[in-house]
């Protein structure tokens, strides 16, 4: 790197920084997806049980509960987390299309070319 421009050092720092960064929310996305998969789950079980009491694992213990409250509490979950991954699902497309504009940038400036803005 000591033949390389400091500014374009310190794109590539950045680049990297947002790399990072991107690993991240993808990584959220993906335990997201999983959270709402178990939930929806959850949902589907506890529609084909008839039985007006159910019980909820909280910690180490089972808690008894109304089967409507529980269906009404996953529900809200579900509505939670499908918001909060279209939320990250939004930062994830920035992300990656401020990568991708970089990575242009830093090859144009690496391979001599002047960088477009």
């Amino acid at each position: 790197m000591q033949n390389i421009p400091e500014n374009i050092q310190q794109e590539l720092m950045q680049f990297q920084q947002l790399q990072s960064q991107y690993q991240i929310i993808v990584s959220q996305l993906q335990s997201l997806k999983l959270e709402i998969n178990e939930t929806e789950a959850a949902l589907a079980e506890l529609s084909k049980t008839e039985n007006p009491v159910v019980y909820k694992s909280i910690g180490s213990i089972l808690v008894k509960s109304e089967k409507a409250d529980m269906l009404d509490d996953l529900n809200k979950k579900k509505e939670s987390i499908s918001i909060r991954i279209t939320t990250i699902e939004k930062q994830e497309d920035r992300v990656k299309k401020k990568l991708e504009e970089m990575q242009k940038n830093l090859q144009k400036a690496l391979g001599g070319q002047p960088a477009s803005s």
